[in-house]
């Protein structure tokens, strides 16, 4: 279960700033699928390293290699499935960078 705090705030601040971009129904369905997807996945991965990595590694693997594979492969679905065609790939980096940015502050504060 230590996937779900990250899901919960991923989900929370991405399914925001979607909705905030206009996303709406069917669209913000799209961007929570897309997350309930990638983000166990990527717990999933990070988990998995905490046996072989230190933690600033992790952080480099995840920040260098995992999260850009996240932003592409929810571009991809995002321009393929939205109803109102917009660009992708800006959507994906403006929720995911929100999401680290706003999964940073919670942190911070809490």
């Amino acid at each position: 279960m230590f996937f779900l705090k990250p899901l919960l705030l991923t989900l929370i601040f991405e399914l925001l700033i979607a909705f905030l971009l206009g996303l709406h129904g069917k669209d913000l369905l799209l961007v929570f699928l897309a997350n309930l997807i990638t983000n166990p996945l990527l717990s999933l991965l990070v988990g998995g390293m905490n046996t072989f990595l230190s933690a600033g590694q992790i952080q480099l693997v995840v920040y260098l290699l995992l999260e850009p594979l996240i932003v592409l492969s929810e571009a991809f679905l995002f321009q393929r499935f939205l109803n109102k065609k917009r660009n992708g790939l800006l959507l994906s980096l403006l929720l995911n960078g929100g999401s680290i940015l706003g999964g940073i502050l919670w942190n911070l504060l809490f």
